[in-house]
């Protein structure tokens, strides 16, 4: 019997997980060995994870956080490995540990690494501390300053607000409106609007950073001073990419993201066509979100297969609508669509589509554990 060919996927988010349960239901699990490659044995479910680390109300801790042991069903290709990689060489990924996994294709959906309470450890163990610790912060603190008002910030101060509405929360940010100008500046008023409604007091055109040591008070570049016990940084995320830089700096750009084409291969400066990219790590005009990655895994999946095929790559990436929700705790927030005229909706929308329930149920069923 001739030896199994092999993928190997780095990543197990959504993009990652998607992608590789797709190859799962069509390959022979005679034929094909399909490794899905974790730095961590459990799936982060990110819409929940701030209301997951404020509070323990609705259960998200148990909801959107779920093991990677039922990712694949019986009988097909598929198995996770748990190990982080330090470097690829052509047809090969380096484990951290030592571990070298051969590959035939490789697709790379290792994601955004992020500062302040979305920055989840890697064990179980300390990410129930980390929970834990969050949630204990923001309960003592008084006067919390959040740095950054892209999304993550601004659900933070929503979610902070609702659960805590006695508590001071400000946000601070280097434009003169919230989010950024993929949205039209209508929306971004309503944003303020809406948050200040709340309490929450906003920083404009300005810039804070983390203070050293203790402290009662921060002072932007401005040379505003805001009183403050704690000082929570929201800015944007860093890509996972940097051990692709020995395999092929050019496929890495200088943000850390990764290049491709419209078929979301790779182009390698050694023509090689066999490897992918999918959620937030390509590097496309875009912004980085959860509902782009059906449309990523829809073209790398059929790609793939095609290639098995000796086929030429049938589908093309053509980019997704820059629509938006912003939960503000489950029962407030705003949504932005960007048809006609630019739709905008409030609370009750914004509730039912999304702030409730925040898509755990998605989580669930895509890791197994409903």
């Amino acid at each position: 019997m001739a030896p199994k060919k092999n993928i190997v996927i780095l990543g197990a988010g959504n993009a990652g997980i998607e992608t590789a349960q797709g190859l799962s239901k069509a390959l022979d699990p005679n034929e094909w060995s399909i490794k899905l490659v974790s730095d961590r044995p459990f799936h982060l479910h990110y819409l929940a994870l701030l209301r997951t680390v404020v509070t323990e109300d609705g259960g998200f801790a148990e909801k959107a956080i779920n093991p990677l042991d039922r990712i694949f069903q019986p009988g097909r290709p598929g198995e996770v490995v748990v190990g982080n990689a330090t470097s690829v060489q052509d047809g090969v990924v380096n484990l951290e540990d030592g571990r070298q996994l051969p590959y035939d294709y490789l697709v790379v959906a290792t994601g955004t690494t992020w500062a302040g309470p979305l920055a989840f450890p890697k064990s179980v163990e300390a990410k129930d501390k980390w929970i834990a610790d969050w949630r204990e912060k923001f309960r003592v603190a008084n006067d919390i300053v959040i740095l950054g008002a892209g999304a993550v910030g601004i659900e933070l101060a929503g979610e902070l607000k609702h659960y805590y509405p006695n508590k001071n929360v400000t946000v601070i940010h280097g434009d003169v409106l919230p989010m950024n100008t993929t949205y039209p500046d209508k929306f971004r008023r309503r944003i303020v609007e809406r948050w200040e409604a709340l309490g929450v007091k906003f920083v404009l055109g300005d810039r804070g950073s983390l203070p050293q040591g203790d402290y009662t008070f921060i002072t932007t570049e401005k040379g505003r001073t805001i009183k403050a016990d704690l000082v929570v940084p929201t800015w944007g995320g860093r890509r996972n990419t940097a051990f692709l830089k020995s395999f092929d700096p050019s496929i890495v750009t200088t943000e850390g993201n990764i290049r491709v084409l419209p078929t979301l291969q790779v182009p390698l400066s050694n023509g090689k066509t066999n490897v992918y990219a999918a959620g937030d790590v390509i590097d496309w005009p875009e912004q980085k979100q959860l509902a782009k990655i059906p449309s990523h895994v829809g073209v790398v999946v059929p790609n793939i297969l095609a290639s098995i095929q000796g086929q030429k790559a049938p589908k093309v990436y053509g980019g997704f609508m820059e629509a938006i929700l912003l939960p503000a705790g489950p029962s407030a927030g705003v949504m932005y669509l960007p048809l006609l005229w630019g739709i905008m909706f409030g609370d009750w929308v914004s509730s039912m589509l999304k702030a409730k329930t925040l898509f755990v149920q998605k989580a669930q069923a895509l890791t197994g554990y409903p």
